[in-house]
């Protein structure tokens, strides 16, 4: 079995956090794992509105929020500009111990980027060499809309290119109302993708994910192909 699971997204604000938060509630509430949840780096950092804290939530974890995301900046830029922003530097010592102190307290840990695979955290290093450094499987999340097919196939390609296995896609709905682009974009993916086409994700509505716990296990074991993922 799997201990981790490192999802990431096809840019930002595409529903990484709604769709691995309802992943979260899946394996703990209707698998029975223990799952641990890790942001390395969050920037735009708010306490009270935060990735990592909706995933400690979800998740069930009991872990303090200082091991679940070890780097928060208050600008909402990619993490190396956040870091240069606060004269920083991100460790990546410091992530590698966190990571290995939450693999060895749970069942599977989730571990969630900030935007895209190419996102740098510090010079000359992206969530791609995080990736390949901690040799973790990806879940990619897409949102539906115009222009995401040729986003999603670049990350999977690229990510295949560089020899990281890809445990499929889910798309995010984030409208409500589906354009012409959004009602055939899973058919079209699930024609071209080189991974599993795992589903697509319902739209929630403008509600606070973190009162949906129950309901996004539910989502997530009827929407998504969750038989696919070697869980």
């Amino acid at each position: 079995m799997m201990k981790a699971i490192f999802v990431t997204g096809t840019g930002t604000g595409v529903g990484k956090t709604v769709v691995g938060g309802a992943l979260c509630s899946y394996l703990s509430l209707k698998k029975g794992l223990k799952v641990g949840v890790m942001k390395p780096v969050e920037t735009g950092w708010d306490p009270k509105n935060s990735d990592a804290m909706t995933l400690k939530v979800l998740s069930g974890s009991e872990d303090p929020i200082e091991e679940i995301v070890p780097y928060r900046f208050d600008l909402p830029v990619a993490p190396l500009v956040a870091a240069r922003s606060e004269k920083k530097d991100i460790d990546l010592g410091v992530l590698d111990e966190v990571y290995k102190k939450l693999l060895s307290r749970h069942d599977l840990v989730i571990v969630e980027s900030a935007g895209g695979i190419l996102v740098p955290i510090k010079e000359g290093f992206f969530f791609l060499d995080l990736v390949k450094r901690w040799n973790v499987p990806v879940l990619v999340v897409s949102e539906n809309r115009l222009g995401t097919i040729n986003h999603t196939l670049l990350t999977c390609h690229y990510l295949i290119l560089k020899n990281v296995p890809v445990l499929g896609v889910i798309l995010n709905n984030k409208e409500e109302e589906l354009d012409i682009s959004a009602q055939s974009n899973a058919s079209v993916l699930e024609e071209f993708l080189p991974v599993p086409f795992l589903g697509s994700f319902p739209y929630l509505g403008k509600v606070k994910i973190w009162d949906l716990r129950e309901k996004l296990a539910e989502f997530f074991e009827s929407s998504i192909r969750h038989k696919l993922l070697p869980l």
